[in-house]
C-alpha cells in the first residue's frame, strides 16, 4: 500500500509539489496576530483563481498531467490559489509594513477590482487571437493595469517592487527545488520555443511569470482591497528615540500600530 501511494505522488508533480505551499499559506495565515494581512492574503489566493483557466490555452508551452486526463483541474486550481497566497505574503513582508483593509464589503472590492481584471482579460484574449502565445500574452497583458494602479497610488511602487524582486528569486528556486523531487516533472514542459529553454535551469516562462506576477498582484489586491500600509510602531518608536520602547516591542494590536506612520 506505501509503494502505491508513494507511487501516485511521483507520477503528479503538479498537484503535490503545491500541498506543502498551501500547507505554508495556511499555517501562517493562521498563526499571525496581524488579521488583515492573513484575511488580504487568504482574499489574494481566492481571487487568483479565476486565473487557472489560462491553463487551458497553455499547451503549446506545457502539457502537465492533471487528474482524469484533463487540460484544466484541480491542480490548477491549487496552484494559483497558492501562488496568489504567496505572493502577496512575500511582497508585503519584505515592505516590513502593517497593513489595515479599508474595504467594508463584497460589494466593494469587486466593484474596484471587476473593471481592471475584464480589462486585462479582454488584452489577453486579443492577444491570443492575434497569434501571440500565451506566454507572452500573460507578461503583456497586466503592465497597462498595473502602471495605472501605480499611477493612481504612488505609495504603492515599494509594494510591486518588494513583490518583483522577492517573488521572482522565490519562485525561481521553488520550481528548482521541485524538479530536483520529481526529476519528471521537467518534461511536462516544451524545451522549445523563447519561454520553454531553461534559465538557471528552470524554463523562462516560469521565471518571466514570476516577475510580471510579483510587481502586479499585489498591487491589484491593495487597490482592490484598499489597503492601507503603516510603518509597524516599533520602527518608528526607535526613527524617534533611537530605541524600543517596552510597550511597542511587538505588543501593539494592528488598529493600534495603523495610527502611527501611515501613509
Amino acid at each position: 500500500m506505501p509503494g502505491v501511494i508513494l507511487d501516485f505522488v511521483w507520477r503528479n508533480p503538479y498537484l503535490f509539489s503545491n500541498v506543502p505551499g498551501l500547507a505554508v499559506v495556511i499555517f501562517l495565515a493562521w498563526k499571525t496576530r496581524y488579521r488583515d494581512y492573513a484575511r488580504a492574503a487568504i482574499f489574494s489566493g481566492f481571487a487568483c483563481i479565476p486565473c487557472s483557466f489560462a491553463e487551458a490555452t497553455s499547451s503549446a508551452y506545457w502539457r502537465p498531467k492533471l487528474l482524469g486526463g484533463m487540460s484544466w483541474g484541480f491542480e490548477s486550481v491549487l496552484f494559483t490559489f497558492v501562488s496568489g497566497a504567496s505572493v502577496w505574503m512575500i511582497a508585503t513582508a519584505l515592505t516590513r509594513q502593517d497593513c489595515s483593509i479599508q474595504a467594508r464589503s463584497f460589494a466593494e472590492v469587486f466593484r474596484r477590482m471587476t473593471p481592471g481584471a475584464l480589462a486585462v482579460t479582454a488584452l489577453f484574449l486579443l492577444l491570443l487571437r492575434l497569434g501571440v502565445n500565451c506566454v507572452t500574452a500573460t507578461i503583456l497583458s497586466p503592465p497597462g493595469l498595473l502602471i495605472f494602479l501605480l499611477w493612481r497610488r504612488r505609495s504603492l511602487w515599494t509594494l510591486s517592487l518588494a513583490g518583483l524582486t522577492g517573488f521572482t528569486p522565490f519562485y525561481t528556486l521553488l520550481v528548482k527545488l521541485q524538479f530536483a523531487v520529481w526529476p519528471n516533472y521537467l518534461s511536462y514542459w516544451n524545451p522549445g520555443g523563447t519561454w520553454g529553454t531553461l534559465l538557471f535551469g528552470v524554463p523562462r516562462g516560469e521565471i518571466a511569470w514570476a516577475a510580471i506576477m510579483g510587481a502586479a498582484w499585489p498591487v491589484a489586491i491593495a487597490s482592490a482591497l484598499n489597503v492601507r500600509f503603516a510603518v509597524p510602531a516599533a520602527q518608528v518608536d526607535l526613527a524617534r528615540n533611537g530605541r524600543l520602547q517596552p510597550e511597542t516591542m511587538g505588543l501593539l494590536s494592528p488598529a493600534s500600530a495603523n495610527d502611527v506612520g501611515t501613509e
